[in-house]
């Protein structure tokens, strides 16, 4: 690397005085320059008094070593994106917008390396690159009037280190999920060259969106591909970059409050009947240690599973691709875990007076919920193609109870056998209807507000030429909405309640508590089976 020269003399010209660009920034950026600023008013208080120059100088020497080994790694992806581009010349001032947010990154280090690294050059210079591409983020910074040329440069290089990084946390967060991922549109089988297009279709109005889902709520248009999921559900997406924010939107209005609140109403509820409601009741007076273990063990399964549901739909709408798919098994797992929780209670009942048969159906059942951990957490579970499977994989995992019943109606009788599990019956039937309506998705799919439009390339078509010459007709600026998006009757209200998922929820908490009553019948009933 050429020597960085020296000059920065009595340079007093403010870094920001030039910002003669307009770009809109998000409210990430805006943060990581005031943490930058910080960071370099700190350094300025820890060398006062020393030779500023000198320590300037070294930063930028440490800033230009450092930025040299990542340039070759985000240039490689822009230089093959731009030959990609020059082929979907068609492409609007929305995808041109879109792609500037991460190009402005792209121009400013190329420029810093054909203009620094090449020859020695003096920190003005350098100053003036870097104001041309962010002056105008900079100059939202205040700062006293005696800010010196030193501090406000040393900003500009924390705030563009921290955005290097950035953008490397997330090109690495991908090539994780694609490398965990070996469905993700077959990237070993394909050229360099559509390899990168299938990326640019999977992340097309990504930065665009997280700009904008900063400042508000989105509609379904506007997500990237694979943030769509539901394409009824039109209004109220969130889209962040943030966990704190995602976390805070639990008590804002959005088009997941009510599944998040449903459940989080359903795990307050079985923890009210774990700590209160079943430690009062006469069948805890009556029952043993490992009565009560078995009753303690579905509430718990309960309460996590109502809990790892609403902690999906509070982080549903993280922009980071990989994580949002580990928490969306946190929720499958939940799942899990309450169904194997209900059919091992069954289990324990009914086979109450045969402790081998118990232990050993109890044990399988057990096995088989590890073993659906493992569906839970593989790439092709949560596939949209793979919703079929996922509700036959959870009523197959519920239906092992029937084993249970089976040996009680052959020792019992099969009218016994019906009787002592007729208080289930109230869970089957919520549990079933709501499945009628997760997998029907009703009653969006009746909404009139809007024109529907379900078109969704799947991943395996991402670098297909017919869909990225067509790419700018899946992402529009308003949905197409019809004379009747302000009558009731229209069903615009879907978008934040009484979607089939927030009755699914409903019946979902309705399904557990009638599963709590039922099997607390069952367990009074033990005797009988005697």
């Amino acid at each position: 690397m050429s020597a960085t020269s020296t000059s920065v003399g009595n340079n007093d010209q403010s870094l920001t005085a030039r910002g003669k660009t307009h770009k809109r920034y998000s409210s990430e950026d805006i943060r990581l320059v005031q943490k930058a600023h910080s960071s370099s008013t700190k350094f300025t208080k820890v060398v006062k008094g020393n030779s500023m120059n000198g320590d300037l100088l070294g930063s930028v020497d440490k800033f230009i070593e450092s930025i040299e080994l990542k340039l070759d790694h985000i240039e490689s992806f822009f230089v093959t994106k731009q030959e990609g581009k020059s082929h979907h010349a068609n492409g609007d001032s929305d995808d041109e917008e879109s792609y500037a947010m991460l190009q402005n990154l792209y121009d400013t280090l190329i420029t810093i390396k054909n203009s620094v690294f090449s020859s020695s050059t003096n920190l003005e210079s350098f100053s003036t690159i870097l104001d041309e591409h962010y002056g105008g983020l900079l100059s939202t910074i205040e700062t006293p009037e005696t800010s010196g040329f030193q501090e406000q440069l040393l900003t500009a290089l924390h705030f563009l280190d921290a955005k290097i990084n950035q953008f490397n946390s997330m090109v690495e967060a991908e090539a994780k999920y694609l490398l965990q991922d070996s469905n993700a549109f077959e990237a070993s089988k394909l050229s360099t060259e559509d390899a990168i297009k299938a990326f640019e279709v999977k992340f097309h109005n990504y930065e665009q969106a997280i700009v904008e889902g900063s400042q508000r709520l989105l509609h379904y248009h506007e997500l990237p591909f694979p943030w769509r999921e539901n394409p009824f559900i039109i209004h109220g997406y969130r889209f962040q970059s943030n966990h704190l924010h995602a976390l805070k939107s639990v008590c804002s209005c959005h088009n997941e409050t009510s599944n998040i609140w449903t459940h989080l109403f359903g795990a307050m509820l079985m923890t009210y009947i774990l700590f209160v409601s079943y430690p009062q009741s006469d069948l805890y007076k009556i029952g043993t240690t490992t009565d009560h273990a078995v009753m303690f063990m579905y509430l718990c399964a309960s309460i996590f599973c109502m809990g790892s549901s609403s902690m999906w739909h509070t982080f549903n709408g993280t922009a980071n691709m990989y994580l949002r798919k580990k928490f969306v098994c946190v929720d499958y797992t939940g799942i899990t875990v309450l169904v194997s929780a209900a059919v091992i209670t069954t289990e324990y009942a009914a086979l109450y007076h045969h402790p081998v048969l118990q232990a050993g159906f109890m044990t399988f059942s057990v096995l088989c919920c590890i073993g659906g951990f493992f569906f839970n957490w593989s790439s092709y579970f949560d596939r949209p193609e793979s919703k079929p499977f996922r509700i036959a994989f959870f009523i197959t995992l519920s239906s092992m109870g029937l084993a249970a019943f089976n040996v009680l109606a052959w020792e019992k009788g099969l009218t016994h056998a019906l009787s002592y599990y007729l208080p289930l019956i109230r869970s089957f039937i919520w549990y079933l209807t709501g499945v009628v309506f997760y997998s029907s998705l009703i009653p969006e799919c009746f909404r009139t507000d809007v024109i529907i439009d379900k078109r969704l390339p799947s991943e395996e078509t991402w670098s297909s030429k017919e869909v990225y010459d067509q790419l700018d007709t899946y992402f529009v600026k308003e949905p197409a909405h019809t004379d009747k998006r302000s009558s009731f009757s229209s069903l615009w209200w879907v978008d934040y309640v009484f979607a089939s998922h927030n009755i699914w929820h409903i019946f979902v908490l309705m399904g557990a508590l009638g599963h709590y009553t039922g099997v607390y019948e069952m367990f009074c009933n033990i005797p009988n089976n005697a």
